[in-house]
């Protein structure tokens, strides 16, 4: 089976409030899990950072649903190409403002211990650019 990752930034629409990102997190979950697709998808209040992975057909997919979406604008691919191993074992999501449902608020926390691993499995690999590009987003929205 081949694998794929994709990476890209987008802006989200004004007026997206915190219900909307609790349903789009819930619906990528149970959308991105039928595909087989893991990732992060970061949120600074203003920009997504979205990094995603699986197999090829599942990525399709998913990604169509995501070009499709109402919820952001200005859509930029970073990465887009074959990966020899996944990197998460399921789908996370980060916000980095703090006024958010406590869903997010748990997703937070949950993807935070999910980026200290993944910090030391960049530091001792040859990680692709889009996950050293998720990091440094994260770390530079996460002040």
């Amino acid at each position: 089976m081949s694998l794929r990752a994709v990476a890209y930034v987008s802006t989200a629409v004004a007026g997206l409030g915190t219900t909307d990102l609790d349903h789009l997190l819930v619906d990528a979950r149970a959308h991105n899990q039928l595909a087989g697709v893991t990732g992060v998808l970061l949120f600074d209040g203003r920009q997504f950072f979205q990094y995603f992975e699986g197999p090829e057909e599942g990525v399709d997919r998913a990604y169509e649903r995501i070009r499709n979406s109402h919820m952001h604008v200005d859509l930029r691919e970073l990465y887009s190409a074959p990966v020899d191993k996944l990197h998460f074992s399921q789908w996370h999501m980060g916000c980095t403002h703090t006024e958010g449902s406590v869903l997010q608020q748990l997703s937070t926390q949950q993807w935070q211990r999910e980026a200290e691993f993944l910090q030391d499995e960049v530091a001792q690999s040859d990680a692709s650019p889009a996950l050293r590009e998720l990091l440094a987003f994260w770390a530079q929205h996460n002040r």
